[in-house]
């Protein structure tokens, strides 16, 4: 038997069957991987499973799903991206099997009118002036997100504090790190430096102008119904489960953690 508040937005029999299932190929594939101390799990009331350091998106969650059940007897519902739950077999298992669907703001950029950087980066490095942009359209709003173009697949970006105008916005946090500072400035680009490789640079160079950079906007994200959902599991009984940020099967670093 389950814990009650488990059964919770799941339906017992799909879950149960899924997860036989999927467990075929654990044995298959990771027959190496063992778990320790797994009678430590609460066989019941509200729990929040905390996975982390978590870096194999398809791996880690199949084996805690599998070792909770096995140990504990319990369903756990997992926090999974909302973009996963639109695809149609993904989003078919997540939502039998309980899943609470997170948006995340980067899963929502849109490309941005005009180009980015940072007139005074030294002395006032939140001061984001545009050139051809249209912050004040309504797409701009505090607690949104500039996103700059992907560098070697990583994005920096930075939350909006304040709209001032149409060419300029006051960012809650400088952008962070050598490549964001190239792209918004254009210093050292063709210098070459010692933490930028040359495929970087290029990529650096492909988003810029002579005068600054394109980049992507983020909406604000509302939480307040995954908040809601999951304070709901936990007031039943139930078990959620969450995984910090982390890379996937090929891309094996943990990520920088991000707000909701």
């Amino acid at each position: 038997m389950a814990s009650p508040g488990d059964n919770k937005g799941m339906n017992p029999w799909v879950y149960d069957i899924v997860l036989w299932l999927l467990s075929i190929l654990l044995d298959l594939f990771f027959r190496e991987v063992h778990p320790r101390s797994s009678w430590k799990i609460p066989k019941s009331g509200p729990v929040i499973f905390v996975a982390a350091p978590h870096a194999n998106q398809f791996v880690d969650p199949l084996i805690l799903f599998r070792v909770i059940r096995r140990e504990a007897k319990r369903r756990v519902a997992f926090l999974i991206a909302a973009k996963s739950t639109k695809r149609k077999a993904v989003g078919a298992f997540s939502g039998l099997m309980g899943s609470v669907p997170v948006g995340r703001a980067l899963d929502e950029t849109k490309a941005a009118k005009g180009i980015v950087y940072l007139p005074e980066p030294d002395d006032d490095p939140t001061l984001l002036r545009g050139i051809d942009t249209v912050f004040d359209n309504g797409d701009f709003v505090e607690g949104g997100l500039i996103v700059l173009p992907s560098v070697k697949n990583v994005a920096a970006n930075t939350e909006i504090a304040e709209v001032m105008s149409a060419t300029e916005i006051r960012l809650k946090k400088p952008f962070k790190g050598t490549v964001a500072l190239k792209q918004l400035t254009g210093r050292g680009i063709k210098e070459g430096d010692s933490e930028i490789d040359d495929k970087a640079q290029e990529q650096i160079l492909a988003g810029r102008t002579d005068k600054g950079t394109k980049f992507r906007v983020a909406p604000k994200i509302d939480q307040s119904k995954v908040y809601d959902a999951v304070f709901d599991r936990l007031a039943n009984g139930g078990s959620v489960g969450i995984f910090p940020e982390g890379g996937s099967h090929d891309r094996t670093e943990l990520l920088p953690l991000k707000g909701t």
